[in-house]
């Protein structure tokens, strides 16, 4: 069985690929954050507002609020959405339509034209692939179903990378970055600048500090969800068992009736049988012979 990690032997471990660490390199260092999007998206940028890792947005006062990995916009008000997803890919595209209309919400004020807004693009960077047609790269702009050559030109974008198939992308530039973000080692200007950001945000203490902080809520939320998960199951469990007992016990008890029934059936037919041999003057020891009664059940007949 492999050695379950310190939590500090676990926070040295991290790579680019783990969310946290992604956040904090790109939510301190914009320029990289631009950089990133710009080989990405191969559009230019000429500059970002300060990136945001794990924005909230509240869809109304209840709620808890919905977080993006790295939210940041242009110069422009252009939106970008990048999410690090290392497992779990399942519902991504429903997950990039309500991003989407969370950035949409984000981007216009109330009264405003809808012209006011800006291209939005929701990328998701995987260390899997989300569809399964093994392509490096998905990307999603609404078309019309009678003819694909007329876009809907809403300026929403949805890209969902592959980062497995790094060595199938189109540029040396990203298959050196995801080559990288797999873990394996990428001779590249670029990602020998990101590996340095990795590891000045494992050299800052209270970043560590709120990291175990935050895998040991998960922790504790993860082992409450599993206790209470066990509890329904045995509940089921010994449903299914009182089920099975029950079910038991009522066979031998028909079972038991059987057997009274069939008794009483086969005593009557001899009490009967007897009977009919006293009637005939045939002595109560020779009936009580022949039937298997007993003499004194015999004797009680001939009354």
């Amino acid at each position: 069985m492999e050695k379950e990690l310190t939590p500090l032997e676990k926070w040295n471990s991290l790579t680019l690929a783990n969310n946290f660490i992604f956040c904090k390199v790109l939510e301190e260092n914009p320029d990289v954050c631009k950089e990133l999007l710009e080989m990405l998206l191969d559009i230019k940028i000429d500059r970002i507002e300060q990136p945001k890792s794990e924005q909230t947005f509240k869809t109304d006062f209840d709620s808890r609020g919905i977080r993006l990995d790295v939210y940041v916009k242009d110069g422009t008000g252009r939106c970008f959405d990048i999410e690090i997803q290392t497992s779990n890919y399942m519902r991504l595209e429903k997950r990039a339509r309500y991003y989407q209309g969370l950035m949409d919400v984000d981007s216009i004020q109330f009264g405003q034209e809808y012209s006011a807004l800006k291209d939005s693009y929701v990328i998701f960077l995987c260390l899997g692939d989300a569809f399964g047609h093994r392509l490096p790269v998905y990307t999603f702009r609404y078309r019309a179903e009678e003819d694909k050559n007329i876009l809907m030109n809403d300026g929403t974008v949805n890209i969902f990378f592959n980062a497995t198939m790094y060595d199938k992308m189109q540029s040396e530039n990203l298959r050196s970055f995801f080559k990288y973000l797999c873990g394996k080692n990428s001779d590249d200007n670029f990602t020998d600048r990101l590996s340095a950001l990795v590891e000045r945000v494992k050299m800052n203490a209270q970043w560590r500090h709120r990291y175990m902080t935050i895998e040991q809520e998960i922790k504790l939320q993860v082992e409450a969800r599993t206790n209470e998960r066990a509890k329904e199951l045995a509940k089921d469990i010994a449903k299914d068992m009182a089920q099975d007992i029950a079910k038991n016990m009522a066979q031998d008890i028909a079972k038991d009736m059987a057997q009274d029934i069939a008794q009483s059936k086969v005593d009557e037919s001899k009490l009967e049988t007897a009977k009919k041999m006293l009637e005939n003057n045939i002595p109560a020891e020779i009936v009580a012979k022949c039937t298997g009664l007993e003499i004194s059940q015999v004797d009680k007949l001939k009354k």
